[in-house]
């Protein structure tokens, strides 16, 4: 007996001592799946330096506390004399720092924690509890650190960042200021998933069968070898398993390894612009059957390429990228992300017929991406807007694009940084191109063609199915170079005159596959007329295809410097029509992107006031304006007809009015008053023009198409301003402190005809769970702070950014002006 006890006490200690160093040897006391929390909220911010905010310790108790992401940029003041400048939007910048308090369940003291930033701008630093992590100059870069050795499980922690814009202009836009992006605390075992640790191709595509690639590296951090099986599972977007792959392995301890495993999926349902149809692949680690890491990530199957002969094709059917290019600022908010804003604005582009995104130029938000993702935009996704060199006029320095650029950093962190954005976003199928550049200066010298072959190799090391580009500018030099040549598809920036060099180009090198990276620039505000055609520059480099223009002399009179003309007769070199029908009617030409789908901050031409300059075809608000509807015209297919100017033109009664139709129908008829003024057939042109002498009333136009009439477009002589309308985008939202209502504000007449020209102040009343986001109204030279709770009418229109709290309620906006009849508008946050 007493050996039976001796035997079962010796095994029962062996038994404790295994789990015991089991426990120690894997670092976990529990074992939890990996978890993912946003960890936006509850910062306190203050704006400026504060020896000490680093320590755990430090008096914050007069900081701002806040939510991410914020720009600290937008809350001003914005002056003349801020160093951003004109090209800055005369944002003001500095430092700030932010501090977040955050406490750990004891059951966490076995996990890897890491932090997880999708941007801050720049040049952060961060420490926990004291210790120094690390810094990141690029601010449009994701990056992120291991907190796990400075945790505290039983007692607070305290995350510090310190932002440093203070030395600008740091790039050619506005920047904003601050941690802008999403955060994001991510908890695993010591046996898990690599960051970026799932890679899925998809190396064969075709109607009956897709051979779905997955390659997931597995860490193990603990001390001994782990046993473990990875399961990659697809599902259907119903959640129905479709196909399984297992693969068991062994790791040593501090080792890891990457498991390659093929997956077929029988008739499959191809991703694409009209139907972005998505799977779900699931990768679960398991050891001794129980999971202990899962990352689930989005699986768009389809197949691209792009050719010399034919321009580029998708799942088999030639099209052409129809896109824009678009800075990261979502216009009042400035830097500052916002889910619900981004997808409203993809939404509108949508709704333009727009099915590519250039990310100009820089790596995007991860937000962007997934929305590109379910919407159903293919996406240019670009690294840099410069490298090393100026450019070849003058003095050869060193000095880059702007005074404070990414050509301070790029020797030392161009390699990690581009290695972090192909990591980041090679499994979004929306990603169809890779851009290392734009218009950089080094692609007209030698040595610019070895730090292209450099960066391309980091590409395709980490990424090998998609080509690469880079918009180019001054071609005639980058040709020269060989700098052209050497990418897989070649970008064409039109603003130096390369979009009259495809003709040309395409005899002198007929293997080169083109792509109009940027092309047209051309300038439109909303509600603004010139019959008399602009143009940028006075000896144009490359040429010029000339707008006739509208009238011998100016219909309309002066107009301020800070606006443009919305006949589309306003631009550099060339105009949006002539750019599209180039575009479309070279086959080899694989598509454009426009320059630019929104208005942004920054890069004014005409200088202060001016916050921006009018380049995009929607304004800052997400107004739509004249051009829009051509591009729609020219990329949709339900029958549509838009006419242009407005209709309120008093004073010049009699005088000959250019009115412009955009349409997809055979033809429009343009009636005034009940009067046919005409019927003109569209063929193969790109616009309709009457010349109408003006008389209020009744501007129609009518669609027709195959002999019937299929949509029509009334204008009205509107009357006097007597009342305000409010359109809510949404009457529910989510009450988690993040959701967005964007209320549509017009001045309308006593019929409720809308007022093009009408300026009123409002005055906005907001009573329940929700707060005033932001205010505008697109005018280029508004001098109006973006936050508050006023904002005049430009054009007849100005919008209002309500965010919920959290919590939920009623909330109502209300709004006033002097002579107008009041309008509300409610939602609920649920």
């Amino acid at each position: 007996m007493n050996l039976l006890k001796k035997a079962l006490y010796t095994l029962g200690f062996y038994m404790f001592a295994l789990s015991f160093y089991n426990c120690e040897n894997s670092n976990e006391l529990e074992v939890k799946p990996r978890e993912k929390i946003k960890f936006d909220f509850d910062w306190k911010f203050k704006k400026g330096d504060f020896p000490g905010a680093d320590k755990a310790v430090f008096n914050d108790a007069d900081w701002e506390t806040l939510d991410l992401p914020h720009d600290w940029s937008m809350a001003g003041p914005f002056k003349k004399d801020n160093p951003s400048g004109n090209v800055g939007a005369y944002a003001p910048g500095g430092i700030g720092w932010y501090r977040k308090k955050f406490s750990l369940d004891k059951t966490d003291a076995g996990s890897k924690i890491n932090i997880e930033f999708g941007g801050v701008y720049m040049n952060s630093e961060v420490w926990i509890n004291g210790n120094y992590l690390g810094k990141r100059p690029y601010g449009y870069i994701s990056f992120n650190y291991d907190l796990t050795p400075y945790l505290n499980f039983d007692a607070d922690n305290v995350l510090s960042v310190r932002v440093d814009n203070s030395k600008e202009p740091s790039a050619r836009w506005f920047t904003g200021s601050g941690i802008y992006r999403h955060v994001w605390l991510v908890k695993t075992n010591a046996l898990h998933i690599s960051r970026y640790g799932v890679y899925a191709t998809t190396p064969e595509v075709s109607k009956e069968k897709a051979t779905v690639e997955v390659k997931t590296k597995v860490e193990n951090e603990s001390n001994g070898p782990e046993k473990f099986v990875v399961v990659n599972t697809i599902y259907d977007a119903g959640g129905k398993v479709l196909a399984q792959h297992e693969s068991t392995s062994e790791l040593l301890g501090n080792k890891e390894e990457e498991i390659l495993q093929q997956i077929q999926v029988g008739t499959p349902v191809l991703w694409s612009p009209e139907n972005p149809y998505l799977y779900t692949l699931r990768t679960e680690v398991k050891r001794n059957d129980e999971v202990v890491d899962q990352v689930e990530t989005n699986l768009g199957i389809r197949s691209f390429e792009f050719t010399a002969e034919n321009g580029f094709s998708l799942n088999g059917k030639n099209i052409k990228l129809k896109g824009v290019n678009n800075h990261s600022d979502l216009g009042a908010l400035g830097a500052a992300i916002n889910d619900k804003v981004l997808e409203r604005r993809l939404k509108i582009l949508k709704d333009m017929g727009c099915n590519a995104i250039r990310t100009a130029h820089n790596p995007p938000s991860a937000t962007l991406l997934d929305l590109c993702d379910k919407m159903g935009f293919m996406v240019m996704d670009e690294a840099f807007d410069e490298w090393l060199e100026s450019w070849p006029f003058g003095n050869k320095k060193k000095e880059g694009k702007a005074k404070y650029g990414y050509h301070l950093y790029f020797e030392e962190w161009a390699e990690k940084d581009l290695t972090e954005l192909i990591k980041r976003d090679r499994n979004h199928p929306s990603i169809i191109l890779w851009s290392v550049g734009n218009e950089i200066p080094d692609a007209c010298f030698e040595e610019g063609t070895e730090r292209l072959k450099v960066l391309m190799d980091i590409v395709r090391e980490h990424d090998a199915t998609r080509p690469i580009t880079c918009g180019i500018t001054h071609m005639h030099l980058a040709n020269e170079s060989g700098f052209a040549s050497q990418l897989d598809v070649t970008g064409y920036n039109g603003g130096g005159g390369s979009a009259f060099m495809y003709e040309k180009d395409r005899e002198t090198y007929p293997e080169r596959k083109f792509l109009a990276t940027e092309v047209p620039h051309t300038f439109q505000t909303r509600g603004v007329y010139q019959s008399q055609s602009w143009y940028r520059g006075k000896n144009p480099l490359g040429g010029i295809m000339k707008v006739p223009d509208l009238s011998n002399e100016e219909v309309f009179g002066e107009v301020s410097k800070y606006y443009s003309s919305s006949y589309d007769n306003s631009m550099v070199r060339i105009s949006a029509r002539d750019s599209w029908r180039r575009t479309r009617d070279f086959p080899y030409m694989a598509g454009e992107f426009r320059w630019t789908g929104f208005d942004y901050l920054g890069e004014s031409m005409f200088g202060w006031p001016a916050k921006l300059f009018n380049f995009g075809v929607i304004d800052m608000c997400g107004f739509p304006k004249d051009t829009y509807y051509f591009y729609q015209s020219q990329w949709t297919e339900a029958p549509m007809v838009h006419i242009l100017p407005h209709w309120n033109w008093e004073g010049k009664e009699g005088v000959e009015i250019p009115v412009v139709a955009y349409s997809n129908c055979d033809s429009v008829e343009l009636f005034l008053n009940g009067k046919s003024l005409g019927t003109k057939e569209m063929g193969d042109a790109m616009d309709l023009m009457w010349k109408v002498p003006y008389t209020p009333g009744t501007l129609m136009a009518k669609g027709i198409k195959d002999g019937k009439v299929v949509c029509e477009k009334v204008i009205v002589t509107a009357d006097k301003p007597a009342k305000i309308e409010l359109l809510a985008d949404t009457d529910t939202v989510n009450a988690n402190g993040q959701d967005v209502v964007h209320v549509e504000v017009n001045i309308r007449d006593k019929d409720n005809n809308f007022v093009p020209n009408a300026s009123n102040e409002i005055k906005f009343t907001l009573t329940g769970e929700a707060t005033i986001l932001a205010v505008d109204n697109g005018d280029p030279k508004s001098e109006e702070s973006f936050i508050g709770d006023t904002r005049k009418a430009f054009n007849g229109k100005c919008i209002i950014i309500v965010k919920t709290t959290k919590k939920q309620g009623e909330f109502t906006i209300k709004a006033e002006s002097e002579g107008l009849k009041m309008a509300t508008v409610s939602a609920k946050s649920i």
